[in-house]
C-alpha cells in the first residue's frame, strides 16, 4: 500500500461501488452492493481506511484496503432511506440522517447508536461541526427547516426556515465552524453565521444569523452544497489579500451544472450623513462547470482544494481544476447513474 494513496470512490444506481486510480482514470476495484437498495451517500474516514455507505435502511462500513466484498460493520436502526452519512475527524463516530425523520449518532468501534434525534420531517442532509467540543450537528429537511442540534443532549439549539415549505436539500459547515450554507429546491443558497456564545453559568446559546442569500441555479433544485478546505495564499505573492486564505463553495444542481463560488465582502459608501462605510457581503461566481448531461448529484474537493470531482446520473464522474474551471479527466464504468462520490487525497503529517 502506498504511504499516501489517493482514494476516489463512486457509487449509484447500478448497485456497485467503484474505486479509481485518479491519475489514470481506471477502475481498480469494484464492490457489489448486494442489497436491493441504491446507494445514497458515502463518506471516507480521515485515515482513509473505512468507507461508510448509506443505503436503505442501513449503513455499511467497508475496509478500503481489504480484499473482501463484505462490509466489516453494518449499522442497523433506521427504518427508511439513509440520506446522508459523515465521520467525525477522529473517525470514532458517525452521524446519519434518514427519511424516517431521525438523525442518529453512532459509536463506530462499538457499532451502536449512542443518540437518536427526532426531527418530525424527512431529513435530507446533515453536517457535523468541526469542533468536536461543541457536540453539534446541523440538519436540513423536507419541510424547509435548518436546525442546529446537540447530539448529546438530544435537543434543538436553534432553527430557521429560509423559505417555509420549500425543501432544503443540502447543508454544509465551513472549516472553522463559523458559517452554515444551505441550498433548496428553488436553486437558492442561504449563508448563515453560526454564533455560539457561552454564558458565565456554563450554558451556551446558539444562533443562525442570515449573512448572504443568492440565486445560484435559476429555480432548479440544488442537490449538494459543499465547502472546500482553506486555500492558503503566499502573503508575499498576494500582498493585497485581506486574509491569507479563503474557501470555495460548490453547488450541484438538477440544471446539469456544478458551480464554484467565492463568498466576498466589500466596503460601500454608507447612507447620507453616516460616517463609516458599510461592509456588503455577497457571492461571486468563480466557474460554472458545464460537462454533465443529466443531474449533478454530488461533489468532493481535494485536500488542497485545487481539484473537484463531480458525479451525475449521466453515469460519469469528472475531475476539474478549481483554478481554471476546466475538466481534466473523466471516469467511465458505471452502467447507471452515479449519485455519490468520496475523495481523500490528504497526506500524512
Amino acid at each position: 500500500m502506498e504511504d499516501n494513496p489517493v482514494i476516489l470512490v463512486t457509487a449509484g444506481y447500478d448497485h456497485t461501488i467503484r474505486m479509481w486510480d485518479a491519475l489514470k482514470s481506471t477502475c481498480t476495484r469494484t464492490i457489489p452492493y448486494t442489497t436491493e437498495s441504491q446507494i445514497n451517500r458515502m463518506a471516507l474516514s480521515s485515515d482513509k481506511h473505512y468507507l461508510a455507505v448509506a443505503g436503505n435502511p442501513s449503513v455499511s462500513l467497508y475496509d478500503v484496503f481489504g480484499t473482501s466484498d463484505l462490509p466489516v460493520l453494518k449499522l442497523d436502526g433506521h427504518t427508511a432511506n439513509v440520506t446522508a452519512v459523515e465521520f467525525t475527524q477522529d473517525y470514532k463516530f458517525l452521524a446519519t440522517c434518514s427519511e424516517d425523520c431521525t438523525i442518529r449518532w453512532w459509536d463506530v468501534y462499538a457499532g451502536v447508536c449512542k443518540s437518536e434525534l427526532q426531527n418530525g420531517s424527512i431529513v435530507n442532509d446533515i453536517a457535523i461541526h468541526p469542533d468536536s467540543r461543541q457536540e453539534l450537528i446541523v440538519s436540513c429537511d423536507q419541510d424547509g427547516m435548518i436546525r442546529a442540534w446537540s447530539w448529546r443532549r438530544r435537543e434543538v439549539l436553534c432553527e430557521v426556515a429560509p423559505q417555509p415549505g420549500v425543501a432544503v436539500r443540502s447543508v454544509t459547515v465551513s472549516y472553522d465552524g463559523q458559517l452554515v450554507v444551505a441550498g433548496n429546491n428553488l436553486g437558492q443558497v442561504f449563508v448563515y453565521r453560526l454564533i455560539i456564545d457561552t454564558t458565565p453559568q456554563g450554558g451556551r446559546s446558539v444562533e443562525l444569523e442570515l449573512y448572504i442569500n443568492f440565486e445560484a441555479h435559476d429555480g432548479y433544485r440544488i442537490t449538494r452544497t459543499l465547502f472546500s478546505s482553506l486555500i492558503r495564499y503566499d502573503e508575499e505573492l498576494f500582498p493585497n489579500m485581506k486574509q491569507s486564505g479563503e474557501q470555495l463553495l460548490v453547488t450541484c444542481s438538477s440544471d446539469r451544472t456544478a458551480k464554484l463560488w467565492r463568498l466576498t465582502e466589500r466596503k460601500v459608501p454608507a447612507a447620507l450623513g453616516a460616517r463609516e462605510e458599510v461592509v456588503q457581503a455577497g457571492a461571486e461566481l468563480v466557474h460554472s462547470l458545464n460537462y454533465h448531461q443529466r443531474w449533478v448529484w454530488d461533489a468532493a474537493f481535494s485536500s488542497d482544494s485545487g481539484y473537484l470531482v463531480t458525479v451525475s446520473t449521466d453515469t460519469r464522474a469528472a475531475l476539474w481544476s478549481t483554478k481554471t474551471g476546466q475538466i481534466i479527466r473523466e471516469f467511465k464504468g458505471h452502467q447507471k447513474g452515479i449519485v455519490c462520490v468520496a475523495l481523500n487525497d490528504a497526506t500524512n503529517t
